[in-house]
C-alpha cells in the first residue's frame, strides 16, 4: 500500500505541481521573425519572413528543466517542438520555439506534456496588409546634365546624361517585405511605346525602417524628344507616376533670355566679389563679366553652349574669347565666364553673351555718356552705347533724384 501511494505522490510532484507553479508564475513571450540572416524582436510577424521565432522566458522548477517536456500547437499544424531550453537570471530559463510563418494571425498555445500552459498570440502580417499601408511620395525625375542632377518637368536631350527617379516610402510596418515583392521604377517612353524596369534594392537599414528615400536609375538614356512615364511599382501594385518630356534642343534656347548683368571683380589679394557698376580704370587688378540667363519654360533644363565676345571700338566685329556649356533652367543661373586683366580692359568696351549666334545682351564697360549741350539750347548726342541693366539702374537713380 505505501509504495502506491509512494508512486502516487511522485507523479503529483512530476507531473503536475511544476504546471500549477509555471501557472502562477510571471512569464515573458517575445515574438519575432527570422528575414535575411537576422532575427528581429517584432509583430506582426511577415508573410515572406524565413521563420517565425517565438521566446518564452519563465520560472522553472527542477522537474521541468527539460526541453523535449515543451511544444507550441498551432491550430491545423504539427505540433511544434522546444529549438532550445536555457537558463536565464536565478531559476528563470528561456525556450525557444522556430516554425513556419502561419498563413494568418493565430493563437498559439504554450504546452508542458501535452498540457495547456499558456496561449501565445501571433499576428501575421500577409502581403495585401503590407500593400495596404505602403505609399511614396515627393516621386521625382532628376535629369542628369553635365556634373549636375537637376529635378525637371521637361529636358533637353542632346546634354542629358540619364534620368534618376527619386521618391520617399512611406508605410504602417518595417519596409523588409519589399526585399520578397520586389520594387521596381518603370521607365516608358511614349514615343515608342517600350520600357524598361530598374530594380530598386534597400539597404539594412531601410528595410528596418518604416520611411526611406529609394532612388532609381534609367537603364537607358533619352536620345530624341519625346515623353516618358515613371512608374514606382510594389509587386504588381502602382506606388506613383511622373510624367517627363523631352524637348527639342531649338525650342529651349529660343527661350533663353538675359536677366541682369553683374562684374565679377578681384583684388590684389585675390579676393572676388560682385559688384553692380562697372569699376573704374585700375580699380581692381583683374574684371570679368557675370550674366544672370534663365529658360522661358517652367520646370525645363538643359545645356546650353555660350559664347562670350569681346567688343573693341576699333574693331568692326566683336571677338570671341571663348565659349562654355552652361546647365540652365527656368531659376536665374549665374554665368561667369572668368577675369580679364586690367589692362586688358583699355581696348575692350563690352562684352557679349551669344547663344547660338544669337545675341542675348551685352554690359558696357564703360560708364553711362552724358549728352553735351550746345550754346543754342540744343545737346550733342553721345556716342553709341552698349544698354545694360546697369545703365537702366543708373538711369533710373537718376530721374529719381530728379523727382525728388
Amino acid at each position: 500500500m505505501w509504495r502506491l501511494v509512494r508512486r502516487w505522490i511522485d507523479w503529483v510532484l512530476d507531473e503536475l505541481l511544476p504546471l500549477v507553479r509555471t501557472r502562477r508564475s510571471s512569464f515573458v513571450v517575445e515574438v519575432g521573425h527570422d528575414s535575411g540572416g537576422r532575427t528581429r524582436v517584432e509583430v506582426p510577424v511577415p508573410w515572406a519572413a524565413d521563420a517565425a521565432v517565438v521566446e518564452v522566458v519563465l520560472r522553472l522548477p527542477v522537474a521541468a528543466r527539460r526541453k523535449v517536456d515543451f511544444a507550441l500547437q498551432l491550430p491545423n499544424a504539427p505540433r511544434v517542438p522546444a529549438e532550445g531550453l536555457r537558463p536565464e537570471a536565478g531559476d528563470r530559463y528561456r525556450i525557444t520555439f522556430r516554425f513556419p510563418v502561419p498563413p494568418t494571425s493565430a493563437i498559439a498555445e504554450l504546452q508542458w506534456k501535452h498540457q495547456a500552459v499558456a496561449p501565445i498570440p501571433i499576428s501575421v502580417l500577409t502581403a495585401n496588409e503590407f500593400l495596404a499601408g505602403l505609399s511614396a511620395s515627393g516621386a521625382t525625375v532628376n535629369v542628369r546634365l553635365g556634373e549636375q542632377a537637376v529635378a525637371a518637368g521637361s529636358f533637353v536631350p542632346s546634354g542629358c546624361k540619364g534620368l534618376v527617379a527619386t521618391a520617399v516610402l512611406h508605410s504602417l510596418y518595417p519596409l523588409a517585405p519589399l526585399a520578397d515583392l520586389g520594387l521596381c521604377v518603370e521607365f516608358t517612353s511614349e514615343r515608342t511605346g517600350r520600357s524598361v524596369t530598374a530594380p530598386v534594392p534597400l539597404a539594412a537599414t531601410q528595410r528596418a525602417a518604416k520611411q526611406a528615400l529609394a532612388v532609381a536609375v534609367c537603364p537607358r538614356v533619352p536620345r530624341r524628344p519625346g515623353g516618358w512615364l515613371v512608374r514606382w511599382k510594389a509587386g504588381a501594385r502602382l506606388l506613383a507616376a511622373v510624367r517627363v518630356e523631352a524637348v527639342a534642343a531649338r525650342r529651349f534656347e529660343l527661350g533663353v533670355r538675359l536677366l541682369d548683368t553683374r562684374f565679377a571683380v578681384a583684388d590684389e589679394t585675390g579676393a572676388v566679389r560682385v559688384v553692380r557698376q562697372p569699376p573704374a580704370l585700375g580699380q581692381y587688378g583683374r574684371v570679368g563679366p557675370c550674366f544672370l540667363v534663365a529658360g522661358a519654360e517652367p520646370g525645363t533644363a538643359g545645356v546650353c553652349r555660350f559664347a562670350v565676345f569681346a567688343v573693341l571700338p576699333a574693331a568692326a566685329q566683336a571677338v570671341q574669347l571663348l565659349e562654355e556649356d552652361v546647365v540652365v533652367t527656368d531659376a536665374p543661373t549665374v554665368f561667369s565666364p572668368g577675369l580679364v586683366e586690367s589692362v586688358d580692359l583699355l581696348r575692350i568696351s563690352a562684352f557679349e553673351l551669344r547663344l547660338n549666334g544669337r545675341v542675348l545682351g551685352a554690359v558696357a564697360l564703360s560708364p553711362v555718356p552724358h549728352a553735351t549741350l550746345t550754346a543754342e539750347g540744343g545737346f550733342k548726342p553721345p556716342q553709341d552705347f552698349e544698354w545694360s541693366a546697369a545703365a537702366e539702374d543708373d538711369l533710373m537713380k537718376r530721374l529719381g533724384r530728379l523727382g525728388g
